[in-house]
């Protein structure tokens, strides 16, 4: 995600923590089941440690208001878990390839919070229902929600950057 950041806000601050969960050759923010479902307590403890970051984060750098969260798959589904917990905590949200944290729950008022859904047509790796439901919960919370639907698959785009940067660009 620094790439990501780098590329689509160059002259803002930004933090890109790493998640403390060994998958594969990478991290992960949390933890799965071994069926492929989120771990959802697991996700709702490294949640926890994750918002002590970004507030202790935010007050190391003196940052004059609340992040722009931006999440690619695992760290999207950690994203949205963080608006769900602790909605004051940013400033708006990128969420790229995500799935809802908690299906089953309505997110908190989250008034006029805006939030960036940039989902695959292709991703083999989400159901094709994972980011509009995520989209409607967000939106019943008051979120101001652009979802977009982009000819891609999992793996982020040109496309995810021109959308999030011009986002951005929007939201300044």
């Amino acid at each position: 995600m620094a790439g990501f950041a780098a590329a689509v806000a160059p002259d803002a601050t930004w933090i890109a923590p790493r998640g403390q969960v060994p998958v594969g050759d990478g991290w992960a923010f949390f933890r799965r089941h071994p069926d492929r479902t989120l771990d959802t307590e697991d996700l709702a403890l490294r949640a926890g440690y994750l918002r002590g970051f970004v507030t202790a984060s935010v007050m190391r750098h003196g940052l004059a208001r609340p992040p722009v969260l931006a999440g690619y798959s695992n760290g999207a589904i950690m994203a949205a878990a963080l608006l769900a917990l602790r909605p004051g905590l940013a400033a708006g949200a990128i969420l790229m390839r995500p799935k809802p944290p908690w299906p089953e729950r309505d997110f908190p008022r989250l008034d006029g919070l805006p939030v960036l859904i940039l989902a695959g047509e292709r991703d083999d790796r989400r159901d094709p229902e994972d980011a509009p439901l995520l989209a409607r919960q967000l939106t019943e919370a008051g979120a101001a929600v652009t979802a977009c639907l982009l000819p891609a698959g999992h793996g982020e785009t040109r496309a995810d950057r021109i959308l999030a940067a011009d986002w951005l660009a929007r939201m300044s």
